[in-house]
């Protein structure tokens, strides 16, 4: 059996055995996520919605969506957002908004 598939096997049982109690969480990793608050990310850039939903090239009504916590962004969406938190004029720069 090839080396990956080992290494997933694995990782399901690791997994199926922390679902069922046979586990301890401190032997795992855990990944948390806090919820980012898009309105008051967009709100730093004082851009409007339709502004910043074209600055980053998605659907206006998909940003309305993540502020109003109907949808959640997720990978890319969430990495750029996420740089965008902390430094949101720096990535207007990069994407050529600002």
């Amino acid at each position: 059996m090839p080396k990956s598939t080992n290494r997933i096997l694995e990782s399901a049982r690791e997994a199926l055995a922390f679902a069922e109690g046979r586990a301890e969480i401190a032997d795992y990793r855990v990944h948390a996520y806090t919820a980012l608050d898009i309105k008051a990310i967009r709100a730093r850039t004082g851009l409007s919605q339709a502004m910043f939903a074209k600055a980053i090239g998605l659907e206006k009504r998909t940003l309305q969506d993540w502020e109003q916590g109907k949808r959640t962004p997720q990978g890319p969406a969430r990495a750029l957002l996420t740089v965008f938190e902390r430094e949101p004029q720096a990535v207007l720069r990069a994407l050529g908004a600002g």
